[in-house]
């Protein structure tokens, strides 16, 4: 799962991640597609927010290990919504800055961690996650209330639909023994909580979601038989279910689409040789996938 992934990366050295034969294989010889150049993305690195633009690197925030620093862009790109370690209220809480980080602002003081926020297409709502439950509320941090079911496991990892209607998470059944989840599903739910429909039914372990911003397809992650995690898309109602890498010995997840819908960024890492991720683009289909110079998990692409 996606937390088993993490806690392996948060503990590592970053420097190890410099160079890697398999990751360099994944472009093709002669390639020659560029993304386009106008663009800017937050890379959570596992203690850092940092802000990549048109292969640039800048430090918006600046933490310890284990304190996860997960951004999203407003649609207009002027603020960002977070998590970070709360002045009020337990761990890790949602917060809200300017673009370039300044005028930070503390959202929530929950009694829980509160983590992974997503603003919706309107700016009106944030949805985020608290231990595997969702809750919704108002951007500017009242009315939060928890809209997932009870008695499932909510992963990390929410998207909202382009018309703000809803929005796509994995959700696991939960074992009544061990605690842990199981048989792993994309699943969209309305911002009010209601009508939550499956749109896989292959069991496994998924994660990520990501809407594209045309509203027709989602791309997520999914392991299968404890293999590696692979990309995958489908369209925005569960049909046309399609792989779109299939790399030996290395995981793919977090996905997050440029706003064009031409091109993806994700995390990649081969398994056997590296101990944290780097972020690489591709075309929209997988294709043409390339290291932008970064580690961590990319988060929000504007």
């Amino acid at each position: 799962m996606r937390r088993t992934i993490t806690t392996a990366f948060l503990g590592a050295t970053l420097a190890l991640t410099v160079t890697s034969p398999a990751l360099a294989a994944q472009s093709p010889s002669g390639s020659t597609w560029t993304a386009k150049s106008d663009w800017s993305l937050l890379v959570d690195n596992g203690r850092d927010m940092d802000q990549i633009v048109d292969g640039s690197t800048k430090t918006l925030l600046t933490g310890e290990a284990f304190q996860r620093k997960y951004g999203s862009y407003s649609r207009d790109g002027r603020r960002i919504v977070y998590s970070d370690q709360g002045t009020t209220g337990f761990g890790a809480q949602i917060w809200t800055m300017n673009a370039d980080g300044s005028h930070r602002r503390q959202l929530t003081a929950l009694d829980t961690e509160a983590v992974g926020p997503e603003l919706s297409p309107d700016g009106k709502l944030i949805a985020f996650q608290t231990q595997g439950a969702i809750w919704v509320m108002k951007a500017d941090g009242t009315g939060a209330r928890k809209v997932s079911r009870d008695g499932y496991y909510y992963g990390t990892g929410i998207s909202w639909a382009p018309d703000g209607t809803r929005f796509a998470v994995t959700r696991g059944t939960i074992d009544e023994r061990s605690g842990e989840p199981y048989d792993i599903e994309v699943v969209s739910v309305r911002a009010d909580g209601s009508r939550e429909i499956a749109l896989t039914r292959s069991g496994g372990d998924k994660n990520s979601p990501a809407w594209s911003p045309d509203g027709a397809a989602i791309v997520f992650s999914q392991a299968l038989d404890g293999g590696n995690y692979d990309l995958w898309s489908m369209k925005a109602d569960g049909s046309g279910l399609k792989q779109l890498t299939r790399t030996k010995d290395i995981g793919e997840q977090d996905t997050v689409w440029d706003p064009t819908g031409t091109a993806i960024a994700y995390a990649a890492w081969a398994q056997q040789t590296e101990t944290a991720p780097r972020v690489m683009k591709a075309k929209a289909d997988g294709t043409a996938a390339k290291s932008i110079n970064a580690v961590g998990y990319p988060t929000s692409w504007r």
